[in-house]
């Protein structure tokens, strides 16, 4: 088994891996309520309960996976010069197999894709742990984290990281810009923003709105569409307006469920309301 952490393979029971079969495992029991009996979902429900996910609630950290933390406790960010790097270059392919070294955002794709599988309050220890242990090998990872720094609501991280995303081809990271653009990481620009800064995210039929945006940014606007509406989004620094045509539900910022439409509402944003902190 290989989660996205290229550096480490073959590994038992990966965080990321087992709880993404979990979830599919609960969404196809939804699904598929009424085209299988009742039977076969509840099998496929207590299947996914049984699933192992490395979660520790002492301390809030996924162990990424069996065995993780007995490897050699080595923080790249202490060791490298600079972020992104390539670990195993740097350190070789041996060492960095045998260390706390990871290539890409893995753990804490979870908590990019699925915030509401995770365990509540676990983004802020998983960001704490897993950051300074990564090298950024891909160029899909500091969008990630751009993300995520932003819901945790550690906004100069977030913006310097979102910069790194921005610039990596413009800058030449990793120096592989001949060979052709990164677009899978030009992309995750849009998703830092989107996902990040502006806080959208799926809640059932509704799209939840949950933005946090640094001072220095005058506004930041977003059009997206969710479930066929053209939603429009725009944030100022304590302010969001949103409008959608044909309307929609939302979540507003403060968990209250709304209707847009095209007119649209006006939120304040009076604190950091990041949803899995």
């Amino acid at each position: 088994m290989i989660g996205p952490d290229e550096y480490h393979a073959p590994v038992d029971d990966n965080a990321f891996t087992n709880v993404m079969a979990r979830w599919n495992l609960r969404r196809a029991a939804e699904a598929a309520a009424e085209a299988v009996g009742e039977a076969e979902r509840r099998r496929w429900l207590d299947l996914a309960d049984t699933i192992v996910d490395g979660y520790d609630p002492r301390t809030g950290v996924y162990e990424q996976f069996v065995g993780f933390h007995r490897l050699e406790p080595l923080v790249i960010a202490d060791v490298a010069a600079q972020r992104p790097v390539a670990a195993d270059t740097l350190l070789g392919h041996e060492r960095t197999r045998r260390a706390q070294v990871i290539k890409q955002a893995d753990v804490l794709m979870l908590h990019y894709l699925l915030p509401d599988e995770v365990a509540p309050g676990s983004l802020g220890p998983n960001l704490e742990f897993y950051e300074p242990r990564t090298a950024h090998g891909s160029t899909l990872s500091p969008g990630v984290y751009a993300a995520l720094l932003a819901r945790a609501g550690r906004l100069e991280e977030a913006v310097e990281t979102l910069r790194v995303t921005a610039r990596i081809d413009l800058d030449d990271v990793g120096h592989m810009t001949a060979g052709g653009l990164h677009i899978a990481a030009m992309g995750s620009v849009w998703r830092a923003l989107a996902f990040g800064f502006a806080g959208l995210r799926p809640v059932g039929d509704a799209l939840a709105l949950d933005p946090v945006i640094p001072s220095a940014w005058e506004t930041l606007e977003l059009r997206v569409r969710f479930r066929s509406s053209r939603v429009r989004i725009q944030i100022h620094p304590g302010v969001i307006h949103a409008s959608a045509d044909p309307p929609l539900q939302a979540l507003s910022p403060a968990g209250q469920r709304v209707e847009l439409d095209e007119a649209g509402q006006t939120f304040a944003l009076s604190r950091i309301s990041r949803s899995n902190q």
